[in-house]
C-alpha cells in the first residue's frame, strides 16, 4: 500500500499538469464548438450559382455577422429551441427561399434545417446543419439533399453545391469529415 501510495505522489505533479491543460478545455466546450454557416452565392457574371456549407469556432462563429445582403445565413435561426423543464425540444420554425435569375432561369434553393437531436441537451442536440432542395423553373433538380448526413462518425460533409447555367450541371463538393471540422 506504501508503495502505492509512493508511486501516486511521485506522479501527483504530472497529473496535476494534465488536469489544468485539460480543464480550460473542458470548462469552454461552448466557446471551442463549431457554428454553422451558409453562404448563398448569384454570380451573373460566371453564368452560375452556388450554396456553400461551412463552419466557423468559438466566438468567431458565434459571434459571425450575418447578412441576407451579402449571402450569409445562420442555420440556427431556422429553428425554434422550447424549454420544456429540464429538456430543450429544437424543431424547424422556417426555411430560407433563395432565388439566382441565370439568363432566362431561375434557381430557387429551399434550405431546411437538418436537426440531428430534437433534444438539445442530448447526444448531438447542440449540433445542427442544413438540408437543401434546388428547382430550376418548376423542375426538381435536388430533393433534401443534407449537406451533412450524421452529427459523428466519419461520413462525408457536403461543403458546396454549385450549378452551371447553360449546361445545367450541379457540381456536389464533398470532403471527408476530417477536413470540414
Amino acid at each position: 500500500m506504501k508503495v502505492a501510495i509512493i508511486q501516486f505522489l511521485k506522479s501527483f505533479p504530472e497529473i496535476v499538469l494534465v488536469s489544468a491543460l485539460l480543464f480550460p478545455f473542458l470548462a469552454h466546450g461552448e466557446v471551442d464548438r463549431a457554428w454553422p454557416i451558409v453562404t448563398f452565392t448569384c454570380d451573373k457574371a460566371k453564368n452560375e450559382v452556388k450554396l456553400k456549407n461551412e463552419v466557423k469556432w468559438g466566438k468567431a462563429g458565434k459571434d459571425f455577422p450575418f447578412k441576407a445582403e451579402q449571402g450569409t445565413y445562420d442555420p440556427w435561426s431556422l429553428v425554434s429551441i422550447e424549454e420544456r423543464g429540464k429538456r430543450s425540444l429544437i424543431s424547424e420554425k422556417k426555411q430560407l427561399t433563395l432565388k439566382c435569375v441565370l439568363g432566362k432561369i431561375e434557381y430557387t434553393f429551399i434550405v431546411k434545417p437538418k436537426i440531428f437531436n430534437t433534444n438539445f441537451n442530448g447526444k448531438c442536440g447542440d449540433r445542427l446543419s442544413v438540408k437543401v432542395s434546388v428547382y430550376k423553373g418548376a423542375s426538381i433538380l435536388i430533393e433534401d439533399k443534407p449537406m451533412e448526413t450524421f452529427c459523428h462518425g466519419n461520413a462525408p460533409v457536403l461543403r458546396g453545391i454549385k450549378i452551371k447555367a447553360g449546361n445545367n450541371k450541379v457540381k456536389f463538393y464533398e470532403v471527408p469529415r476530417s477536413r470540414f471540422y
